[in-house]
């Protein structure tokens, strides 16, 4: 089976020359798009440094950190922490899920626009409450 970025030829067709992008020439439709490589990495595939994102500082006392706080108590009266990043993982996974649901009631016109607003800001603040203890 060819790979994606080569051009698939009929049975029995060969191509002269080394592997690699096709020369264009009229009438052929079979040309590599060469893809570039991804910012990210160096051309010895290592990942290049990349500059520290800023957490987030929630202010002591603050509308968030009581509901983080909340948030907390609920999971610690259930045997799990926010502070364990496999439970943080899987609290944001569930609120992805239910923002997803709303997204839906909203498009199927069973939210309206300011009860869509508004629950949405809440699942925006209950997803960071991890950060914020």
């Amino acid at each position: 089976m060819p790979s994606s970025v080569e051009p698939a030829h009929p049975v029995g067709h060969h191509t002269p020359g080394p592997p690699g992008p096709a020369t264009p020439s009229s009438g052929d439709s079979n040309r590599v798009i060469p893809f570039g490589r991804r910012a990210t990495r160096t051309g010895r595939g290592r990942r290049t440094p990349q500059p520290a994102q800023p957490e987030r500082v929630v202010a002591p006392d603050s509308p968030e950190q009581r509901l983080a706080l909340d948030v907390e108590a609920w999971f610690i009266a259930h045997k799990a922490t926010l502070t364990d990043e496999a439970a943080a993982h899987v609290y944001r996974t569930t609120l992805d899920f239910l923002q997803v649901m709303l997204d839906s009631s909203h498009a199927e016109e069973r939210l309206n626009a300011d009860e869509y607003q508004h629950l949405t800001g809440m699942m925006r603040v209950l997803r960071d409450a991890p950060d914020a203890l």
